[in-house]
């Protein structure tokens, strides 16, 4: 039987990353406090954190647009959502900033092809590669709501990985606050 204990098992018995129970606490935390209802996630892995946060937002009938660049990954994402019987996530395989841009234009042109897309997203959970953290981050201002919360994973540990990122807000002088929930790394939310 598939829970989020089984699957945090799978990820560290397959060296595959997954988010932590504590950041998932905080994550959830945050989730609580702004309630977004439309929300994407680019980086599912095998979806872990696609299953915290869709659970939380099916509280308030919130829904979850997925991204994972790998097919296999995002297949077994897709697949373990399933077993944990999750149906508000849209889960959609291939780069996010090329669907982004996609769907940037599809909405420009009113040629949206799928619900999801109609409306801009509330908030955003970036937990993909950290050298394209920036190339991530610019792909998704687009497609955000005037208010919109974006959350990013990992940003002290991997910070060798991010220093095109962190110039890249300093650059926009865009505010955001650290949160070290887990011991040596830290999760980035900025406020739009």
């Amino acid at each position: 039987m598939v829970s989020l204990t089984s699957l945090r098992q799978y990820a560290a018995d397959n060296n595959i990353p997954v988010i932590s129970p504590s950041n998932a606490a905080f994550l959830l935390a945050l989730l609580m406090q702004h309630k977004p209802i439309r929300m994407l996630e680019i980086g599912s892995a095998i979806g872990v954190s696609t299953a915290v946060i869709a659970r939380a937002l099916s509280q308030w009938g919130g829904h979850l647009v997925s991204t994972e660049i790998s097919v296999p990954t995002q297949a077994a994402a897709q697949a373990n959502l399933n077993a944990l019987g999750i149906r508000n996530v849209q889960s959609f395989c291939g780069d996010a900033r090329q669907l982004l841009q996609t769907w940037q234009q599809e909405r420009m042109s009113n040629t949206v092809k799928s619900e999801f897309f109609l409306e801009p997203f509330d908030c955003v959970f970036i937990d993909a590669h950290k050298n394209q953290t920036h190339t991530f981050y610019e792909a998704c201002l687009p497609v955000l709501a005037k208010n919109a919360v974006i959350i990013v994973d990992d940003v002290w540990k991997f910070r060798h990985k991010m220093p095109v990122f962190y110039a890249l807000l300093q650059s926009k002088m865009q505010a955001y606050s650290l949160h070290f929930v887990d011991d040596g790394d830290a999760t980035m939310v900025i406020r739009l």
